[in-house]
């Protein structure tokens, strides 16, 4: 027996190329090529090249000739495959794949222990795209953690991006001669997985986390297309639509990564909204994951709706125009150009610092956006409107606090000092004005929460003046 990194691997299997290059030469198919193909015996790549050779038998049909591609190369690539990827004894993950073509009803009977899993269908989808297959022992493990060299392998043959030219080499010391090294030399080449975020090692035995499973393949999608490299940046600074940005679990530089896979769909979140950057991932979750990824790698990233809104929160402060059919009149400043300035209550009763204006699209009493889920409590109200949510600071001038009063000091209904529904923005980590709101504000002290209000669906007109920048005025006059 002799090792494949970690793995154990069949002697005989590592001759099996020559074989079948020698069955191929004495039925007379591609002699040439398969001589060159023999002088050399990375054994990975073997398929590669018989899979590349094309033969053609001349027959003749009615007097003419036609050619054929004859048929049995593929199936000799599975041969090379079987023989040379999988391992012997035990192993914790197989990453070959046997079949082309692959059913529901196949992956059950390939795995016995994912019928009836909520990723059943997504297992069967993984396997026939040739990205993961299970263990000696029947078993797919699909509630199983997966680590870093598993992930690493299965991402590998997930992109489509082109390998670069010059793969990484001994990046890691602790990974020379693992069965997933060339796998990560090749992503990060590709640029998936940066160096500096490993450098006491790669640790490829080590379970990953959702937020590296998140990083590497939001690094892809920038890789991928130049339009994901533009949101990347625009996000920086947003909001992202998860609880756990109020609870201090996810650092600033995080932040790009995240948006981008849950702004264009590869990463949904839990059903909570969380996100849990800091968790294991499981076998199961990969599957889907990566099945998602494949379709959005190399695409244009202004095509999705959840990501827009996520930029232009981002870039001004509000996804006002993204959400809504309100729009910027002439000269009106924006959110974000406002964020640090005062606005003074028209009645001298206090002043405020407005950092971000969230816009949640209710249409036939159903919340819809990227945001409806972490600021919408269920059952709103039937009906077309936008429900609106304010970040702001606030500095009481008066003894009296009294939410009437600074309601009143605001010239339009852009803004007003009404509070979140206490127990949903509880759960979701939000300050809002409690029941009494003595408890929040007294004057000269700033303090800083989020307010409701609402949009007129159409026919709306509203602004918002600062002292030194102007005039924050939007509308939909013409919807």
């Amino acid at each position: 027996m002799k090792y494949w990194g970690d793995k154990k691997m069949n002697t005989n299997s590592l001759d099996l190329h020559g074989r079948i290059l020698i069955i191929m030469s004495n039925l007379g198919f591609g002699q040439k090529k398969a001589k060159l193909a023999s002088k050399k015996h990375p054994h990975t790549k073997v398929h590669r090249r018989v899979n590349r050779l094309k033969f053609k038998k001349k027959e003749k049909v009615l007097g003419r000739k036609i050619s054929r591609n004859v048929c049995f190369i593929g199936l000799l690539t599975v041969a090379v495959l079987a023989g040379t990827l999988i391992p012997v004894g035990s192993t914790p993950w197989v990453t070959n794949v046997k079949a082309a073509s692959v059913t529901v009803d196949s992956a059950l009977s390939k795995f016995k222990d994912v019928k009836g899993h909520w990723a059943q269908e997504t297992i069967a989808k993984a396997l026939k795209k040739n990205l993961i297959s299970g263990y000696q022992d029947g078993t797919f493990r699909p509630n199983g953690k997966i680590t870093r060299g598993e992930y690493a392998a299965i991402l590998a043959r997930a992109t489509g991006l082109e390998k670069a030219q010059g793969q990484a080499q001994n990046v890691f010391s602790d990974l020379t001669g693992h069965w997933s090294e060339s796998a990560v030399h090749q992503l990060v080449a590709q640029g998936f997985i940066d160096v500096n975020d490993y450098v006491n090692g790669f640790k490829p035995n080590t379970e990953l986390t959702r937020y590296e499973m998140m990083k590497w393949i939001a690094s892809g999608l920038v890789k991928s297309e130049s339009s994901f490299g533009d949101a990347f940046n625009d996000t920086k600074n947003t909001l992202l639509p998860t609880p756990e940005v109020n609870r201090g679990t996810i650092r600033p530089e995080q932040i790009p990564y995240l948006a981008l896979v849950r702004g264009t769909g590869v990463v949904g979140g839990f059903e909570d909204g969380t996100l849990k950057p800091a968790d294991p991932t499981t076998r199961a979750e990969v599957a889907a994951i990566l099945l998602r990824y494949m379709e959005v790698e190399g695409t244009d990233a202004s095509k999705y709706s959840d990501l827009n809104e996520l930029r232009e929160v981002g870039t001004t402060g509000t996804n006002l125009t993204t959400i809504s059919n309100y729009f910027y009149t002439k000269n009106s400043v924006k959110v974000s150009d406002i964020s640090d300035e005062d606005i003074y209550l028209s009645n001298n009763s206090g002043v405020l610092n407005l950092h971000r204006f969230i816009v949640v699209k209710v249409q036939g009493g159903k919340p819809e956006g990227v945001y409806n889920k972490l600021f919408v409590e269920p059952n709103v109200p039937l009906g077309n409107y936008y429900l609106t949510f304010a970040d702001m600071s606030f500095t009481s001038k008066t003894d009296k606090t009294d939410l009437i009063t600074y309601s009143g000091g605001l010239d339009s209904g852009l803004l007003k000092f009404r509070r979140l529904e206490l127990e949903f923005s509880k759960k979701n980590g939000f300050t809002t004005i409690p029941d009494n709101p003595k408890d929040l504000i007294t004057k000269g002290k700033k303090v800083r929460f989020w307010t409701r209000s609402t949009l007129d669906f159409k026919n709306g007109s509203y602004h918002i003046k600062t002292e030194k920048l102007g005039e924050l005025k939007i509308q939909n006059m013409y919807y």
